[in-house]
């Protein structure tokens, strides 16, 4: 059948989701995994030998494997300074799913921000795609940044050509609400996207 697509959700490549209309708490970059082509897993990570830092703010960023050209290629590891105080340097990563091989980026993650404000989904138009989503990525939840905050889950989003993961973030509680995540439905027409949203209680 042929592609349908009433509309593009939202551009979600890139950023996770705001919290809330006015600030968000912190806003983080969404790394996408890439699947590769390889049937065999990545080697052994090098032993590197590290240099002496330029400088007491320098971080060791260890090198890793890539898929280049239909094949593995290392990429050494070299010093760096941070975007700002307080960013932790997240390694590269390769993680075996369904028998497919995905990697994730090497990125900085800002600090760890209570947030001020309940969370808004971003506004949606009505999405319907013949191409089932992925099964939903296993996400790590990080410790709560207070007592009473609510997880709102990651989700695919489509893109118009293909589906990206949107992480997972936390929310200030709303008052006698409750989240309902989004999720993606079958229908005769193909996949439909239900748009996460507070439930009065």
């Amino acid at each position: 059948m042929r592609l349908r697509v009433f509309a593009v959700a939202l551009a979600a490549l890139l950023l996770v989701p705001a919290l809330g209309h006015a600030q968000a708490a912190s806003v983080q970059i969404q790394v996408p995994e890439v699947r590769v082509e390889a049937q065999t897993p990545p080697p052994a990570a090098r032993v590197e030998v590290q240099t002496a830092p330029p400088s007491p703010g320098h971080v060791w960023l260890a090198g890793h494997w890539r898929w280049e050209h239909g094949g593995y290629v290392w990429v050494p590891g070299h010093w760096a300074h941070p975007p700002a105080q307080g960013y932790v340097w997240v390694p590269a990563e390769w993680v075996q799913r369904g028998g497919a091989w995905y990697f994730r980026e090497g990125h900085w993650k800002a600090p760890a921000v209570a947030p001020t404000a309940v969370y808004s989904p971003p506004a949606a138009a009505a999405v319907t795609v013949q191409q089932a989503p992925p099964t939903a990525v296993a996400e790590v939840q990080p410790a709560p940044p207070f007592n009473g905050a609510v997880w709102i889950a990651g989700y695919w989003t489509w893109t118009g050509n293909r589906y990206v993961w949107v992480a997972g973030t936390w929310s200030a509680p709303r008052p006698g609400f409750t989240w309902v995540p989004g999720h993606w439905k079958a229908t005769p027409y193909g996949w439909k996207w239900v748009q996460g949203h507070w439930r009065r209680v």
